[in-house]
């Protein structure tokens, strides 16, 4: 499913308007977003929880050259599904 459909999808079981619908999603999406870019967790009961994650740094080495270099910490993106989200699937 890509978001076209799951807009379609929710238009239909909400009878509402595919723009309508699709203004909801972006905004599920940018909120969802915007949490993780300030560092914070998203938490959705009975779904799963969008968390922000560290990465440390590290040093990794150019096969070709064989150079050493330090890539530096980052953070990633990362979703935990919740206990009933991951039994539902099964």
């Amino acid at each position: 499913m890509n978001k076209k459909e799951l807009v379609e999808k929710i238009a239909a079981e909400q009878n509402v308007t595919k723009v309508k619908a699709e203004e909801m999603v972006n905004a599920i999406f940018s909120t969802i977003v915007d949490e993780l870019k300030s560092g914070e967790d998203v938490k959705i009961p009975g779904f799963g929880s969008f968390v922000v994650k560290t990465r440390k740094q590290r040093t990794a080495v150019i096969p070709n050259s064989n150079k050493t270099v330090i890539i530096p910490s980052y953070r990633v993106a990362g979703f935990r599904p919740a206990k009933s989200f991951k039994d539902q699937v099964k």
